[in-house]
């Protein structure tokens, strides 16, 4: 059941704990295990792949049945509605037209006579995502990292995910790669899959950037090859965040929570309110709609051990809370939403209104799902086109500008004891003179 506290200072210890939750000692010998996969990968190659796959995934494969072939591909639009299909097509619609407004633009700057500056941007040759599988399959998932990756300029996306029973991979995951325009995807998961991306091996191509949520093993992988590669960040439960008044729908408040606590035993579902008979009522609603719940025993862990009812002073305290914790999703399900969300400091996304429920953000609305957890809305975004592009700086000098600003130039590089960054300066500054 859902607890409910009244205390701002018992509210704020509870939402340090269930903000900490992915901090504990299992990581000690997780890191070690996903250490030896990264160096051994990293060594022997396929080798490694195949024989981890073996052992993790309970699949003996050799190298050449790794990447998925163009039959089954073709097959999988046969095993999915046509209902499915639509809402795919649609989902991939939406999303490429908000990131395509997300695209940043190169610009050149003439302002400073003699001086010429600016920005190049340019997207990198290869990205690698990385689509989960286990209790589910995703391919909201696969929409959500492919399609700011093509829209960015990527040449070349690679997808893996780990098998399924007999090698296969669930058909609308591979729908859902094909309408982003991949068809570049490997049955291969966990840390090692990351540490093939990231070192490349015969089979597998390195690449430049890795995006893509998954468990703790692959998040610690992409952890340890950061630095060899880009990631998108690092991904931990999901989590939500309600703030709600006396105006909301305690059954609609109730699903959401529910909806985000469904994801993972160590989900977080928060409610926030100043209406302590709201709060009464979205706590038994919890209850009553976790009657029959397809996935009832891993829900009520995550309400169990990280759901939580403050009741707070008033909406503004429940803001100020929310950024305290600086929530993957937020929602204001209040009957005034903007009001509030000029005091919004640190969330990953953020749903305005009693209508919106966070699952339309999930799968189509147009904004990533992709979002930082665990705090990391304070200093963090969701993934973007700007995820696979880098830009470089445009530098110009005339002789005249150079001949203004190189002594100022040389006083700097002289103060930091930089002999040739001085000489570089005075010997066009000189050849200009004798010329």
């Amino acid at each position: 059941m859902l607890r409910i506290i009244t205390e701002r200072s018992e509210a704020e210890a509870e939402l340090q704990r269930i903000g900490s939750r992915t901090h504990d000692d299992r990581l000690v010998e997780a890191e070690a295990t996903v250490r030896d996969v990264l160096a051994r990968v990293r060594e022997e190659g396929d080798r490694a792949v195949l024989d981890y796959t073996r052992e993790f995934d309970g699949l003996t494969l050799d190298a050449s049945q790794l990447r998925l072939n163009g039959s089954e591909l073709d097959a999988a639009y046969q095993q999915v509605s046509k209902e499915l299909l639509d809402a795919i097509a649609l989902a991939a619609k939406q999303i490429e037209a908000f990131h395509r407004q997300r695209v940043p633009k190169s610009w050149v700057n003439f302002s400073e006579p003699d001086i010429v500056l600016g920005k190049r941007y340019t997207a990198v040759d290869r990205a690698g995502i990385y689509v989960p599988g286990g209790r589910a399959a995703y391919p909201s998932t696969v929409l959500m990292n492919a399609i700011p990756a093509k829209v960015a300029g990527v040449e070349r996306i690679v997808m893996v995910t780990p098998p399924g029973e007999n090698g296969a991979v669930t058909p609308a995951v591979l729908v859902a790669a094909q309408e982003a325009g991949v068809e570049e995807i490997y049955r291969l998961g966990g840390a090692q899959a990351i540490a093939a991306l990231a070192y490349g091996t015969d089979t597998i191509p390195k690449v430049d950037v890795i995006t893509g949520p998954g468990n703790i093993y692959v998040t610690l992988a992409k952890k340890m090859v950061y630095g060899t590669v880009g990631i998108d960040s690092l991904a931990g439960p999901s989590e939500v965040l309600v703030v709600a008044d006396k105006t909301s729908d305690p059954v609609r408040v109730a699903a959401d929570l529910l909806a985000q606590a469904e994801h993972d035993p160590m989900a977080a579902a928060i409610l926030l309110t100043p209406d302590s008979t709201l709060a009464r009522k979205v706590v038994s609603e919890v209850d009553r709609q976790l009657n029959d719940h397809p996935r009832r025993l891993l829900t009520e862990k995550a309400i169990a051990h990280y759901g939580l009812v403050a009741i707070v002073e008033s909406l503004e305290e429940a803001i100020d809370l929310s950024n305290l914790f600086a929530p993957e999703h937020l929602e204001l399900q209040v009957a005034d939403p903007w009001a509030l969300l000029e005091g919004v400091r640190h969330a990953g996304a953020i749903f305005l209104g009693t209508d919106t429920p966070e699952a339309v953000g999930d799968y189509l609305a147009g904004p990533n799902h992709t979002l930082p957890t665990s705090g990391a809305a304070r200093y963090a975004s969701a993934l973007g086109v700007e995820t696979f592009m880098k830009h470089s700086s445009l530098i110009q000098y005339s002789a005249a500008a150079l001949a203004k600003m190189g002594p100022a130039v040389q006083t700097l590089a002289r103060a930091e004891g930089l002999h040739s960054h001085v000489e570089s300066v005075r010997l066009r500054l000189e050849g200009k003179e004798e010329g």
